[in-house]
């Protein structure tokens, strides 16, 4: 089944110490876009989550945020900044002499400054926190499709719907194309002779008629907009990735209404070519969410 462009998921994952917690968020786009957010110590990771994404995705733009919770006690550090605490010692110092301050500067004075305490900086291997990176972005890799499995299957159901819709129109058009050729070559008949008088070759009118009728034939184009939608619905069903192949299918069945609409000459069949216009305005507007 076809999966839609858009959903969320989340996941986390405690693993050998360190705890991780992913987010993924996907919405339409034209192509597959994605975009990855990662703390510093983990910018190597960055190749390694795209192409996990690319293995499952194909189409959308996805935004992707990881998160390092907790890493392991051994590896963790605080630095002391020395130069700022000297700073502040003599800053104090010189603040207590000259307000003629009596009390003495202790170090709960100075552990009350900012920025005083900083993590030191880590390195970490793929090796140690793929483990759970991986697990954390994986649970929220399967949530997010399972969320766009779940729209694209309600989407192909109102596809699925609106091309039955479709086959109707057409079934009515095909009848009225027929009534409308009839009722032209009956008017043409008519009026030819109202306005010609004397000798005329009947054979010779008959053949201008019949081309006139010709001219004002949707048959074709209904043959072929009938086959559109045959063709539309047989990728809707299939398993691929298929939102691009059916935006050109729906193009293709644009142009046929439209050629339909600039040769009918009858208002009723003028009605239902606006009546597919709308069916299928809303089909592409749909095909945009498919995956």
């Amino acid at each position: 089944m076809i999966k839609s462009m858009t959903g969320y998921g989340r996941g986390s994952s405690s693993r050998d110490g360190f705890a991780f917690s992913a987010e993924m968020r996907s919405v339409n786009h034209r192509y597959a876009d994605i975009s990855i957010r990662l703390p510093r110590e983990l910018y190597s990771l960055e190749d390694r989550v795209r192409r996990l994404l690319l293995e499952h995705i194909s189409r959308g733009r996805v935004e992707v945020n990881l998160a390092m919770d907790e890493v392991p006690a051994g590896l963790r550090q605080v630095k002391v900044n020395f130069d700022l605490a000297e700073d502040y010692y003599s800053s104090l110092k010189k603040l207590a002499t000259r307000l003629d301050l009596p009390e003495e500067i202790k170090l709960e004075h100075i552990l009350q400054m900012p920025e005083l305490f900083k993590p030191a900086g880590i390195t970490l291997t793929e090796d140690e926190v793929w483990p759970a990176a991986g697990d954390a972005l994986q649970e929220a890799l399967e949530r997010l499709l399972e969320q766009r499995r779940i729209e694209g299957e309600n989407l192909c159901r109102d596809l699925s719907e609106r091309c039955g819709n479709l086959e109707k129109l057409i079934a009515t058009a095909v009848v009225r194309a027929e009534e409308a050729k009839e009722d032209c070559r009956k008017r043409t008949e008519q009026k030819l002779s109202e306005l010609l008088t004397g000798q005329f070759e009947e054979t010779r009118l008959l053949m201008e008629c019949a081309i006139l009728v010709e001219r004002m034939g949707v048959d074709e184009e209904l043959v072929r907009l009938k086959s559109h939608i045959e063709a539309f619905q047989t990728n809707l069903s299939g398993s691929d990735p298929a939102g691009r192949k059916l935006d050109f299918i729906a193009q293709e069945m644009f142009r046929e209404v439209n050629t339909i609409g600039s040769k009918a000459g009858d208002y009723r069949l003028t009605n239902i070519v606006v009546d597919m216009k709308a069916e299928l305005e809303k089909i592409r507007e749909q095909i945009q969410n498919l995956e």
